[in-house]
């Protein structure tokens, strides 16, 4: 080995010499830049405050038209705000309006604009917004809303100021401008030709606490805060809606920490996870009383469901409470009529429904003529076995799947022959809505504001344009419109237990069971709260990470 060292001459020396100042100096420089950056990226890509949902069906924030009824309710009051809100125990509260004044005779409403809101988009917000926005969606022959049919004319006296005038009376005319849609406030500019009131729509774009960031259909919608929010700004930085549809994929990804929060109408919880969650230390599960129930629409158009008899042959035949304690482990109760007593002017006097007596169900099939004489199992009559087909849809209710099944075995011991049919949730609407081709769907009632004048109308309302969704009946119409035009508090109670009253006596619906709102969160969700309306499941602005 030679281990002599091989000495530079002077001149190669100073080479080197000054390509290694040339180097140092450029790492120099280079050490600086990238920490230079490197704060940068701090400042650009620094952890956002960002929670991640499961929702079970797309958004739909590309067709998110406030004045129509497509894409999720429960996005809508996040885009967009509405003259006024829905308060924690069924008060109307200002928004957009910061107060209002009424006529004498009920027919005249003077609303007092909020003064210097701007839409995300910075379009100013003003009386003839309003009217623009109204005007999108008033004369629409498919909205059964009272505040639409009833309206006479808007006026704009000023800027900040809209007057409604109505040909009637209606005692919930605030109660459904507080509806998640179509009532509620859209910039001009989102449609084209802008400030076309007739113009086709391109984007969602309101004065509410969030925007769209990006949309992947199918995939997830990024909401940001709306940098025009005319309220109280948001704690998180962004809020990501995963669709997810099967609901046990929604409690894994819960698990695995993919996501944040599972519930709520925006993707249910399925019954049988609950001990799963209460057994993990990471998860938190929360509860609350609902408004709304589970039923079963009878399709009047049918033979069979045309019988009195056999149509409180049905109600006697499904056991609730096996439904409330055995397939959703004692979370709701059993129902005792339409809606629950959290709805308004439902009391324990009025609610009165059918008890299970499986042995009175099969009495009443016979007194209606049905009767098992090949032996089969299933009653005929005629020669013409009763069987009935159940639709139902699973994606966004998991539950109905095991109920449909369980009223399946209840109808089957009383001689009655029901097929299931669990379709996807287009599917399922367009039936029950557009095509009616059922014998018996389960449904549920809405919630909130919507009850129980809304929903009763939208389920039993009867027009020759558009037939009753539920079941047609001349004097249960007579007795809703009676109620919806009083204005004293106790006649309209009354008109409601006669309601109330009608449905038992004709066994319109088979009852099933009022749920809980329910919501499985992971541990660093700080600040969660269940909105004060399903349509609002979750109070959005209050909501932080406890580990950021």
């Amino acid at each position: 080995m030679n281990n002599q060292m091989n000495f530079l001459n002077p001149k190669a020396y100073l080479i080197v010499l000054a390509l290694l100042l040339l180097v140092l100096g450029g790492c120099s420089k280079a050490a600086t830049n990238t920490e230079t950056v490197a704060n940068t990226t701090d400042t650009a890509d620094a952890p956002k405050m960002t929670l991640t949902v499961a929702v079970a069906t797309d958004p739909g924030i590309d067709q998110l038209d406030a004045g129509g009824y497509d894409g999720s309710m429960q996005l809508q009051p996040m885009i967009y705000d509405g003259l006024v809100d829905y308060g924690p125990k069924g008060e109307i509260l200002p928004s957009l309006a910061e107060s209002w004044d009424i006529s004498e005779d009920g027919k005249v409403y003077t609303f007092h604009l909020r003064e210097g809101v701007l839409f995300s988009d910075g379009t100013p917000f003003n009386a003839e917004v309003v009217r623009f926005s109204f005007e999108r969606w008033v004369h629409d022959p498919a909205n059964s809303l009272q505040v639409a049919t009833a309206l006479e004319a808007i006026e704009t006296p000023d800027e900040h100021t809209v007057v409604l005038r109505f040909d009637k009376a209606y005692y919930p005319f605030l109660t459904e401008l507080a509806f998640a849609r179509p009532v509620r406030m859209i910039s001009p500019s989102a449609v084209e030709p802008a400030g076309d009131s007739a113009g086709r729509f391109v984007e969602a774009i309101g004065t509410g606490l969030w925007i769209a960031e990006s949309y992947e259909r199918d995939r997830e919608t990024v909401l940001v805060p709306n940098p025009h929010y005319w309220g109280k700004a948001p704690h998180l930085d962004r809020i990501v809606l995963k669709v997810i549809p099967d609901s046990q994929s929604r409690v894994l990804a819960l698990q695995s920490g993919e996501v944040d929060i599972v519930g709520t109408q925006l993707g249910r919880l399925p019954i049988e996870s609950l001990p799963v969650i209460e057994a993990d230390a990471q998860l938190t599960l929360q509860r609350t009383a609902g408004t709304n129930s589970h039923f079963v629409i009878f399709n009047g158009s049918h033979p069979a469901l045309q019988q009195l008899q056999v149509r409180q042959a049905i109600n006697l035949a499904i056991d609730k409470k096996s439904i409330v304690d055995d397939l959703m482990d004692g979370i709701g109760s059993e129902a005792q009529g339409l809606f629950p007593l959290t709805v308004p002017y439902v009391t324990e006097q009025n609610q009165q429904w059918y008890s299970y007596d499986p042995a009175a169900a099969a009495s009443l099939l016979a007194e209606a003529g049905y009767n098992d004489t090949d032996g089969d199992g299933i009653v005929e009559a005629d020669g013409q076995p009763l069987t009935l087909r159940l639709v139902l849809q699973q994606a966004e209710f998991p539950e109905w799947k095991p109920i449909g099944e369980l009223i399946q075995h209840e109808l089957a011991a009383i001689g009655i022959d029901a097929q299931l049919q669990v379709l996807e949730p287009n599917a399922y609407y367009d039936t029950l809505w557009t095509t009616r081709e059922y014998d018996m769907i389960l449904y549920r009632t809405y919630d909130d504001a919507y009850n129980p004048h809304a929903f009763l109308q939208s389920l039993f309302h009867h027009t020759a344009e558009a037939p009753a969704v539920a079941w047609s009946d001349s004097e249960l119409e007579s007795l809703i419109q009676m109620a919806l035009a009083t204005t004293a508090t106790d006649d309209r109670q009354k008109a409601y237990d006669a309601i109330f009253a009608r449905m038992y006596e004709e066994a319109m619906f088979a009852a099933v069971y009022f749920p809980e709102e329910l919501a499985a969160i992971q541990r660093h969700v700080e600040g969660f709260a269940f909105g004060d309306a399903t349509f609002s499941p979750i109070r959005w602005g209050e909501l932080k990470r406890g580990d950021r």
